[in-house]
């Protein structure tokens, strides 16, 4: 039986062709297998299939030192792009207004007027839409919002971001893959038809970086600088396969939490179902994560009820993601 786990949250939209009988879509936290290899794990470990697509460096809209204007918070622009491989960039950051403070729910980047820099090079795909650093429990946290303003769809997304404190030191590099809703299926060259999760054109994209240090926190950083890299898959054609619906928030002693129905649109049974969560500001920052998960099967056209666990956040919007695992 031939097992294949979605991670539809998971946004690094990694492929699952694998030359053993476990395929796995999930996260870029856990690196990429070789061309036709696999990755076991369901969370930050997946297969993805060199030679699919073109590989690419990201670009994306940059908001420096003085990166805020008003309430739109972050001005960027994107590189360009060649198909079929890397590409050398430039630096896509633009000359902004100087950063006036506005109030925290009409800010994309936080703490406001951080120095948020892109790592030279890539192609123009995906731009920065909002930062957030957050100080939690297990260390300092790293949330971001991407959106797809390229004309190509981006799979396998991979997102770096390293942290500098005020005096320029680097305290370290951190990685991890972008959540997407989006299912494609596609052809690789021996004729294997594979599925993968991606960023549509339009998508916003999101990701938590856990940083899992302790000994940092928000108040040490002066700079972030951060880079992406992804695989465009030609011929990729979307397909129907997990969504979340009827979403609503609701206030608990912990914070909020949220509860929903996740459909399964496949023409196949899954199981181990879970959705995962990014609470959002008024202009859509991601401000927390929070989750849901199951061991049942949900078969295809059925759903699932779920609630997340609650954070602590004071949040206007929010957006959904799911995931399951499925065998055929």
């Amino acid at each position: 039986m031939l097992k294949k786990v979605l991670l539809v949250l998971a946004a690094a939209a990694f492929t699952i062709g694998c030359s053993s009988s476990a395929q796995t879509l999930g996260p870029g936290s856990a690196g990429k297998a070789g061309a036709g290899g696999g990755s076991g794990g369901r969370a930050g470990a997946a297969g993805s299939t060199a030679g699919a697509g073109g590989g690419h460096g990201g670009a994306a809209g940059q908001a420096g030192a003085a990166g805020q204007a008003g309430a739109a918070g972050q001005a960027g622009a994107t590189g360009g792009s060649t198909s079929g491989g890397p590409d050398a960039g430039a630096d896509a950051g633009i000359d902004a207004a100087p950063c006036v403070p506005v109030d925290d729910n009409d800010a994309l980047i936080v703490p406001q007027c951080l120095d948020v820099q892109l790592e030279q090079g890539g192609a123009g795909t995906l731009t920065l839409h909002a930062l957030t650093l957050r100080d939690e429990p297990d260390g300092l946290a790293v949330y971001a919002a991407f959106e797809n303003d390229g004309n190509v769809v981006a799979c396998d997304v991979e997102f770096k971001v390293w942290l500098y404190d005020k005096t320029g030191q680097q305290l370290g590099m951190f990685v991890s893959g972008l959540y997407t809703s989006h299912f494609y299926n596609y052809t690789t060259s021996d004729g294997t038809n594979l599925v993968a999760a991606c960023a549509s054109i339009g998508d916003v994209t999101m990701t938590r970086v856990g940083t899992m240090a302790t000994d940092i926190a928000v108040a040490d950083i002066g700079q972030v600088v951060y880079y992406y890299a992804y695989f465009d898959l030609p011929g990729a054609t979307l397909i129907d396969a997990l969504k979340v619906s009827q979403t609503n928030s609701q206030t608990t002693d912990g914070g909020v939490a949220y509860t929903g129905t996740m459909i399964n649109d496949l023409s196949t049974t899954v199981s181990d179902p879970s959705v995962t969560v990014f609470p959002l500001n008024r202009v859509g920052r991601p401000l927390g994560i929070v989750s849901a998960s199951d061991t049942s099967q949900v078969p295809a056209g059925g759903s699932w009820n779920f609630q997340t666990s609650a954070v602590n956040v004071s949040a206007a919007d929010f957006a959904a993601f799911p995931s399951a695992s499925f065998s055929n």
